[in-house]
């Protein structure tokens, strides 16, 4: 790996810890201001759709300035921001909520950036991108394995001014860190109008029959996936395993600690899987079919834990490949335009699917959720094979 590749992977490691830690250290403080659960949820909600939002933009934006560049700017600003919030919370601990939302809404506009920038820059700093990308889901799932207790034990021992003065301190060593990134322009045509700079990406998804292969994958996964979000995944384990919501938290973490390892495994053997993407993702859907069946069948608290870790650790073996065949289907150059179209639909997509399969859950129950995860999964198996030749 080139010491670029790893100052990136370094710089979004810090980055995702400050910014889960942030939403935490928000909710929590929101939920004690308010005592409102309506108030609580408003939170993700902003973040998500603040950060959906300004995605949209990232291909005007990279036309003006370097891809570097723009990652530093944003995470510059999002330091600023919450500088100024922890200094206005010192002083007035009862802000109204109608501000803090403002700021929480600024920081997740700017975190809109970070997702194709981030890929984008990676296909610039690492030759063997199977190999980056499982670094960078390393990262990300290992900080989501470790970023909730994080946030929550500064939060109960520091109180929300100390808490945040400690993320605070990581948001700040991430800017320093996406400052030290080396430069990289990406080559636009300077005749585009604004429309068609924006609008491109989307052109390229629809002239791109392998990048229509793998929208269609996506959407099938994205399905399968939303049984694995914690409000459906309670159903099962209260339900069916007749487990406490500590349980439950067990199997949320072990599902993110199955991904951390699948990111490893590709890590180890990029090369060969690299050499066998196809093969790489239709085994992976198999397995997956085959521990989802597993769980079904056999309704054990153990049995599910070491089925949501291996389910996690097979995932890898099929994003992954995807990703790469996504990065290697468009020029680096365009990389930035469609990796925003495909993150937009990701976020769009999941919402819907995901309002889809909580209420398949209630009205047909939780067996019936898995039945469908497991054909969804049967079916982009299908798709691969099928168009196997396209996707080599």
């Amino acid at each position: 790996m080139t010491k670029a590749f790893k100052l990136l992977a370094l710089s979004q490691l810090v980055a995702n810890l400050a910014d889960l830690s942030f939403r935490v250290l928000i909710i929590a403080n929101i939920y004690l201001i308010s005592d409102s659960l309506v108030s609580t949820s408003l939170v993700p909600i902003l973040m998500g759709g603040a950060s959906f939002a300004t995605t949209f933009l990232v291909p005007l934006v990279s036309k003006y300035l370097p891809l570097n560049k723009i990652m530093f700017y944003t995470q510059a600003a999002k330091t600023f921001s919450l500088a100024f919030l922890t200094v206005s919370l010192y002083f007035w601990p009862r802000l109204p909520l109608l501000f803090i939302y403002l700021v929480v809404t600024l920081i997740s506009l700017l975190d809109g950036f970070e997702q194709p920038i981030t890929v984008t820059l990676m296909t610039h700093y690492e030759t063997d991108l199977a190999r980056g990308d499982s670094v960078l889901t390393v990262c990300s799932e290992s900080v989501a394995v470790i970023g909730w207790g994080v946030g929550g034990a500064l939060f109960a021992s520091l109180g929300i001014h100390g808490a945040l003065l400690v993320t605070l301190c990581f948001f700040a060593l991430a800017t320093f860190l996406t400052s030290r990134l080396p430069r990289v322009v990406v080559i636009k045509d300077s005749s585009e109008t604004t429309c068609q700079t924006l609008f491109k990406g989307g052109r390229l998804l629809y002239q791109r029959t392998v990048l229509k292969i793998l929208l269609g994958t996506l959407l099938l996964e994205i399905f399968s996936d939303t049984l694995w979000v914690s409000s459906i995944i309670l159903v099962f384990v209260t339900e069916i395993l007749h487990e406490t919501e500590e349980y439950w938290g067990y199997a949320n973490m072990t599902y993110s600690l199955g991904i951390v390892i699948g990111g490893l495994v590709v890590f180890k053997f990029s090369k060969k899987i690299n050499k066998h993407k196809v093969f790489s993702i239709v085994m992976s859907l198999i397995l997956a079919i085959v521990m989802l069946f597993l769980i079904l069948k056999v309704p054990y608290s153990a049995v599910f834990l070491l089925g949501s870790l291996l389910f996690g650790s097979v995932s890898q073996l099929k994003e992954i490949p995807e990703a790469v065949l996504i990065q290697e289907s468009v020029t680096k150059d365009q990389l930035v335009d469609v990796d925003a179209v495909f993150e937009m639909i990701s976020v769009i997509s999941f919402s819907i699917l995901l309002f889809i399969m909580s209420w398949i859950t209630e009205s047909f129950g939780i067996k019936m959720a898995f039945n469908l995860a497991m054909l969804s999964l049967l079916v982009e198996a299908g798709i691969v094979f099928k168009y196997r030749e396209k996707l080599k």
